[in-house]
């Protein structure tokens, strides 16, 4: 049980009759007294001690008012009645609550110091007390601002609202009084960019509501001007936008940033790390995801070399097809030389890389792909099995039908590799061989991942406007991207979507999670009209599509709060609700937004005009098994139009579920205890709701975080843990290999875009595992899978264990793996490679050996040099916050 802070005590400001008239905060602002909230703290004392006596409490309170009345003041500190307190259970012979209740005191005067120290200031804003330790880290080392000296001189606080101000601008443009849809008007743009020459003296001019706008907040309101002006949407000059501005008659766009802010503040949802970083600011790139294009051509290679430096500068990271670019060896016509093929390319890339940090604050990442029929594919896929080879690249195999359908259907499983120029035979190569390759290099050092290239073009709605398929994806895999296109990411934190019954236990609030889900639809939209695009190209290819990425973290939390396994019937049905939930409403707030403001303006142009939508489990599920009328929705469509093209993706949240205090996207829990390393030594961490739960069973204590620790991190096989828990508090190593692509395809039959999710399989699986988990999940449908064998990195670590763990269970596959593979995979040699992959093994426990005690600098955290983990395709620090990845 946890004793509040006395802070909680000074909250209340509306009772007035008590005969002490204030409360001086430890920030110095003044409130009004309310002695409910001492009567309130006392009470919790007292369970934190075993006991429950509420009218001792009320006593004890009027005893603590009558002392503090005889001092002559009417104002009191927070200091002031915590002493008051402390004193007055001493003296009424209540000294073990006022043990825990002086035990607490000290631990919270530590935090603050702490949280001070980290933030560098010496009052902490509302955002900056309700937020703990390693969110307050996160945010430091990432998002709030610094002077030139490197010194923090933003609060969370300020963060926040700087970030809400930029997204509310858009609402502004769109307020009946200068906007119109389907209007036709000429404004004179010269006049609105000729203000972009004088933003200085803009700087906190201007403000809507209590918040004044900086000059890059002004710089945004003047760049998404220009751009409703030449749509003909604007009614109104840039000089009468400001006019308007200075009387006030927007304020009422005020309670709208205020909802931003609260979306956040609250942890409900956060949006991917460039909009954080870059909101309000000099960059103002405020999008995780890009595709380049690149060409076979010397000018064209240099131009999309320069463009990915822009954009790792700006904060983004970038994908990029290397597939254009002939073979090694291939004649080089204008120079009578040779080809030095797509590998040599990407090195120049990932040097560019090293070079120019995202946005000042981390080094840029990227995805390097090659279609499987490339001459220089063998070369490809074992690049990176050697150490010291694109650290700064994640790589994957483009898959397209014609090599699946060689790979499952032909006898004898040849396969033409061709000439990228003409497109003619070179060589014939054995396509199980090549299946082989992959597989038996993801297995030595997790690359290449898999892209299947048929799948996510298989419900693409946007191929008809844009002339082709997709054939690139984001630097970790979850959004496919045209050729300078990108996305706004952001995610909700469904952990906190749950009210709790009467009885105790969780439910989930989804009422609450579609009023999420609308919000934040708007708000990612909105984010496309604030951004500052680092390049012309990108700028318009986004505002063609307005394409955005609604996804989720903390499902396993939910599920923990909910009490249901993650790998049960029940968990995936679970998770197939909230996938289909968020999808489905996302699009139906895209088209009311497109009603209101005008659909994306590639719209007519692409399959939504004939009925169809880019959602396959609306094609894949019995109607009967849907939750919502997608038909109704369709309707709406074909009649308004959508605002997005693609509304959502399941992105990676390393740092951004770090300050949501929940688990990472929709990954089962890496650890349920470890050690974490801090100033002042080590502690083991435990999962929040983990702890609650053994508390309340009575098995909290150091012995049992210790035993847990030393076995992975995980509750199976330790008998003196109840099996129901073991059951619901599962960990990424308790889930077999086969259920987590399970749970990746739940998701994915509803996700519009892709999902972001790690493979985790143990040390002693096979090359064979690896095909089978491959040929696995295409038959359920992924558009990608990254497979991560534990020990196949080259600095490997096993962050949550010792030299002594030992494996105390056995992981096998759910009961519906078995009934999809005999009930659903009808093609004779997967169900065959499938099946025997799966037979259960004898237990075999970890070998110590494999456990690197003192990890090499390049396993380290860049930023803290703490060890990393490997999770959604990305390197996470769980001590400081640092990704690989861009979105979170």
């Amino acid at each position: 049980m946890i004793v509040p802070s006395i802070d909680h005590l000074i909250l209340d400001t509306s009772q007035t009759q008590n005969p002490i008239d204030a409360i001086i905060k430890r920030t110095g602002d003044i409130v009004n007294f309310d002695k409910a909230k001492i009567t309130g703290a006392i009470e919790k004392a007292f369970a934190a001690a075993g006991k429950s006596d509420p009218q001792e409490a009320e006593r004890l309170t009027g005893t603590v008012i009558s002392k503090l009345q005889r001092f002559d003041t009417d104002k009191y500190s927070v200091e002031d009645i915590q002493d008051m307190v402390e004193s007055t259970l001493i003296e009424n012979e209540h000294s073990g609550v006022a043990k825990a209740f002086i035990l607490y005191r000290h631990e919270r005067r530590r935090i603050r110091d702490e949280k001070m120290r980290i933030l560098n200031t010496t009052v902490l804003d509302p955002v900056a007390r309700k937020f703990d330790v390693n969110s307050l880290r996160v945010l430091a080392s990432r998002y709030l601002l610094r002077n030139n000296r490197g010194e923090i001189v933003e609060s969370p606080q300020k963060m926040f609202r700087r970030v809400a101000v930029l997204v509310g601008l858009a609402d502004i443009l769109y307020d009946p009084a200068v906007f119109e849809r389907n209007g036709n008007h000429s404004q004179n743009v010269d006049e609105a960019q000729g203000y972009l020459a004088k933003l200085d003296n803009f700087d906190q001019k201007f403000k809507i509501g209590e918040d004044y706008l900086n000059k890059w907040h002004f710089r945004a309101l003047i760049d998404h001007y220009v751009t409703l002006a030449q749509s003909g949407t604007m009614k109104v000059g840039f000089k009468a936008v400001l006019e308007m501005l200075a009387n006030k008659k927007f304020d009422t766009h005020a309670s709208k940033i205020e909802e931003y802010y609260e979306l956040m503040t609250s942890q409900d949802f956060l949006p991917n790390s460039p909009t954080m970083m870059n909101a309000g600011c000099r960059l103002g790139q405020l999008s995780a995801c890009f595709v380049l294009d690149m060409p076979d051509d010397m000018t064209g290679i240099m131009q999309s070399t320069s463009d990915a430096a822009l954009i790792f500068q700006s904060g983004g990271g970038v994908g990029i097809n290397y597939s254009k670019l002939r073979q090694e060896g291939d004649i080089v016509a204008s120079t009578s030389g040779v080809a030095s093929g797509p590998v040599s390319f990407m090195n120049i890339i990932n040097t560019v890389t090293e070079t120019v940090k995202q946005g000042g604050k981390r080094r840029g990442a990227n995805m390097g792909i090659m279609e499987v029929w490339h001459p220089d594919i063998e070369k490809f896929i074992t690049n990176k099995t050697k150490p010291g080879v694109l650290e700064n690249f994640n790589v994957s195999v483009g898959i397209w039908e014609d090599f699946w359908h060689s790979l499952v259907d032909s006898e004898n499983g040849k396969y033409t590799l061709l000439s990228v120029r003409e497109k003619l035979p070179v060589r014939e190569i054995d396509s199980h061989h090549l299946f082989d390759l992959i597989a038996q290099s993801a297995w030595k050092s997790a690359e290449p991942g898999v892209i299947f290239f048929d799948h996510i073009n298989k419900y693409n709605v946007f191929a008809k406007a844009r002339g082709e398929p997709l054939s690139a994806t984001n630097p970790c895999g979850e959004q496919s991207l045209y050729p300078y296109e990108s996305c706004n990411l952001g995610s909700i934190n469904l952990a906190n979507l749950v009210k709790r019954r009467a009885d105790g236990n969780y439910e989930f609030d989804w009422q609450r999670y579609e009023e999420a889900i609308r919000k934040t639809t708007r708000f990612l939209d909105r984010i496309i009209d604030v951004n500052l695009y680092p390049i012309s190209a990108i700028d318009r290819a986004s505002k063609e599509s307005r394409r955005i990425g609604l996804g989720v973290m903390g499902v396993a939390d939910l599920l923990y709060k909910l009490r249901i396994p993650y790998n049960s019937q029940e968990g995936y049905e679970m998770q197939s609700k909230l996938a289909e939930a968020l999808t489905y409403y996302s699009m139906e707030e895209s088209v009311a937004i497109a009603k209101s403001f005008g659909a994306f303006p590639l719209c007519p142009k692409t399959e939504y005009a004939d009925g169809k939508i880019p959602v396959a489990g609306y094609y894949e599920k019995p109607k009967s098994q849907h939750s919502y009328d997608w038909d109704a929705l369709i309707e709406k469509i074909k009649i308004h139009g959508i605002r997005n093209v693609l509304t959502t993706t399941v992105a990676p949240t390393g740092t951004l579920s770090m300050i949501s205090q929940c688990s990472s996207g929709m990954e089962p829990t890496f650890a349920l205890v470890f050690e974490k390393h801090v100033t002042v030594g080590t502690f083991l961490y435990t999962n929040g709701i983990l702890e609650e739960a053994l508390r309340e069973n009575g098995l909290y204590n150091d012995d049992i975080l210790g035993a847990i620790k030393a076995n992975y991190g995980s509750l199976s096989g330790l008998a003196q843990i109840p099996e129901w828990l073991q059951k619901v508090f599962v960990t990424a190593m308790d889930i077999h290999w086969s259920d987590h692509l399970m749970a990746q395809s739940v998701w994915q039959q509803w996700i519009s875009n892709a999902i972001a999710k790690t493979i985790n399989m143990p040390y002693d699986v096979t090359v064979e595992d690896v095909k089978a988990a491959y040929m696995l999940a295409h038959e359920m449908g992924l558009k990608g899978v990254t497979i991560y064998r534990d020990g196949s990195r080259h600095t490997q670590v096993l962050h949550m264990s010792d030299d002594n763990a030992e494996k105390n269970f056995e992981v096998r596959p759910s009961a519906l793996i078995g009934e999809y593979v005999s009930a659903k995979i009808k093609n004779a040699y997967i169900r065959s490679e499938v099946g025997r992959a799966l037979e259960i093994r004898a237990p075999t426990e970890y070998a110590t050996e494999q456990v690197v005690v003192d990890p090499p600098e390049e396993s380290l955290c860049p930023s803290c040099k703490n060890k990393l983990i490997f999770v959604e395709g990305c390197n996470i620090c769980i001590e400081c916050g640092f990704s690989g990845c861009t979105s979170g």
